[in-house]
């Protein structure tokens, strides 16, 4: 194993000694090591009831309103053929180390990218030779920026190809904001509310109206029912579990677009590897380039999680380290630490543009255009992320109206909405906003615990979840909408199912008193702007709001559909690590009704 680790001290005085770290290990893979067993599962997954289309079912026990539930079937999309599974993508010492501001860390195997963080130790307040150097893209040794992004690459997926389809139809949305709500809340006491249900269906929350005709929502969203006129709520979404109901099978499906196989019983199975199929937002960054020259894909408030692990599918997979998140862990309503961003010393723009051209006149002189080609794309955006001072002052959220600030909410999801905002402003393509559970089995107080209401589910949405989401999220959707912002930003909030429509009914053997279970096979999503038409209702759930009633919606289809909006054809293709040809969706229809 080669160990390298190149980094770019600032001086302790006026900068607070925070420096910027570069890690990377060059290690030689072997079937024991990081490699997984390339093996798949062949048989044939889909439940059909005669036609090509999936039964929606409960394999055990009785449906809400008391009939079999064998007996009742609602169509979905297809079932793909299973896929090896893939494992917890978890960055070591994430949760515990560095102090407020940020972390920026490679997603797999803990390998750390970019790590900003306090650097007390430091016996010196000027950069070294090396240092000057390494920014500048000329180290004697020849592994600057740009090289350790291209060998980080190259070293991760060596068998990354993805043909590059023209855009076949004209884009409705340039980025997308996805609102992930970890832990999945009650779709019947959020988004679609049963008034005329049994006590034990519809709950404790009463239905109110929304500034959009024929729509309701739970009472404990009052700022978002006055905004519904701007967004739209899907509330036939489902999917059959196949006797899968965890978080981390479900993070998989949504987060990939693919079947999450042969998951073990908590999901995370699989150790992390750079054979996972890749995220949406990763495709999204290889096939949209960021608008600026920026960041692509950014990540807030770290990974979706189940429990304390890291939940899979969320990380480039093959198509390598140079698409994975720009992964923050921090909190945002710390000051963060731009300073890391910042050249050391008397090294200047002009100073960095000259080093620029000497590396052009050297590149003259190269024989192969292609190895130049491939290195230039990994210098212009090491280089980027330092020139760009549009991409950097995205993070500035001291440069907002203090009313601006409070209206999102000082919470960490409230500044992490605002910081989505700025950084679509700063043309970042895709960022998703995880909401900052600290762990799903935990009931945390405070608008930082999870909406995995297995027990307690009423007070915990009344005082702990609902208040703080419904500001935040009305705060979002009202300001894109008064910059202009909403008609090309499309917002997707979601979680990975919804709750079970009888409090207390168990579906994993895991449900206290007032509390709903898992429950994947009918939840609803809100989306705005992006071409979507607001203010409607799609689809339709049961009268108990156990089952889609018309118009389903799979997690694949969504996916389809965020594609749709952002230009990309579904059917373009990349290889996997076995060198097979894979569509980005195999499956996924998009939902035209929506635009």
């Amino acid at each position: 194993m080669i160990s390298i680790d190149l980094r770019l001290q600032f001086g302790c005085g006026g900068l607070e000694g925070f420096s910027l770290s570069l890690r990377q290990r060059l290690r030689r893979l072997s079937p024991t090591g990081r490699l997984r067993d390339s093996k798949h599962d062949d048989h044939d997954h889909t439940i059909t009831d005669g036609s090509s289309h999936r039964s929606l079912q409960i394999a055990d026990g009785q449906s809400p309103d008391g009939t079999n539930p064998r007996s009742r079937s609602r169509e979905l999309p297809p079932t793909p053929p299973a896929t090896k599974s893939c494992g917890s993508l978890r960055p070591d010492g994430a949760d515990t180390i560095m102090p407020a501001g940020f972390r920026l860390r490679d997603f797999v195997g803990g390998r750390s990218m970019f790590s900003i963080h306090s650097s007390a130790g430091r016996l010196c307040d000027t950069p070294s030779r090396r240092e000057l150097l390494t920014v500048g893209g000329l180290s004697l040794l020849g592994l600057s920026l740009p090289t350790f992004l291209r060998q980080q690459a190259l070293q991760a997926a060596p068998n990354a190809n993805v043909s590059a389809r023209v855009i076949s139809r004209p884009a409705t949305a340039d980025a997308i904001i996805l609102v992930y709500l970890q832990g999945s809340p009650s779709h019947i006491d959020l988004w679609d509310p049963k008034p005329a249900a049994p006590a034990e269906i519809r709950g404790e929350f009463r239905p109110i109206a929304t500034r959009a005709p024929g729509m309701m929502l739970g009472e404990v969203l009052p700022m978002l029912a006055d905004q519904a006129q701007h967004f739209t709520l899907i509330r036939s979404m489902g999917v059959n579990p196949k006797g899968l109901r965890n978080h981390g099978s479900a993070i998989y499906m949504l987060m990939t677009g693919t079947d999450p196989g042969n998951f073990s019983v908590t999901g995370l199975a699989v150790p992390p590897s750079r054979d996972d199929l890749p995220s949406v937002g990763s495709i999204v960054a290889r096939q949209r380039a960021s608008m600026s020259g920026g960041l692509s894909y950014v990540a807030v408030c770290g990974p979706v999680k189940e429990g304390k692990e890291v939940g899979v599918g969320q990380s480039a997979g093959i198509l390598g380290a140079g698409f994975d998140p720009f992964m923050m862990y921090d909190d945002p309503t710390q000051p963060l630490k731009l300073d890391a961003f910042a050249l050391p010393g008397d090294v200047t723009l002009d100073r960095l543009q000259s080093r620029v051209d000497l590396r052009a006149s050297i590149d003259a002189q190269r024989d192969s255009v292609r190895t130049t080609a491939t290195f230039d794309t990994y210098y212009e955006r090491a280089l980027g992320l330092v020139q760009s001072h549009r991409a950097v002052q995205a993070f500035r959220l001291d440069a907002e109206p203090e009313a601006t600030r409070e209206r999102y909410g000082k919470t960490r999801f409230g500044q992490s909405c605002l910081l989505a905002r700025r950084l679509v402003e700063a043309g970042t393509r895709f960022v998703q906003v995880t909401w900052p559970a600290r762990s799903d089995d935990e009931p945390v107080p405070g608008p930082d615990g999870s909406w995995d209401t297995h027990r307690n589910n009423f007070p915990t949405l009344r005082e702990h979840r609902c208040p703080f989401f419904d500001r935040t999220m009305s705060a979002l959707i009202a300001d894109l909408a008064q910059r202009g912002m909403l008609e090309k930003t499309l917002v997707v909030a979601i979680g990975e199912f919804g709750r079970s429509p009888k409090i207390g009914a168990a579906t994993t053997d895991n449900v206290g008193p007032g509390g709903r279970d898992h429950w994947p096979e009918c939840y609803s999503c809100l989306i705005a702007g992006g071409g979507v038409r607001p203010g409607q209702v799609y689809g339709e759930s049961d009268r108990f709001a156990a089952w889609p009633k018309s118009n389903p919606v799979h997690p694949y289809d969504l996916i389809t559909t965020i594609y749709h909006a952002l230009g990309i054809d579904p059917a373009t293709e990349y290889h996997d690590s076995l060198n097979r040809p894979r569509r980005l969706v195999e499956h996924g229809q998009p939902v035209l009704g929506l635009f």
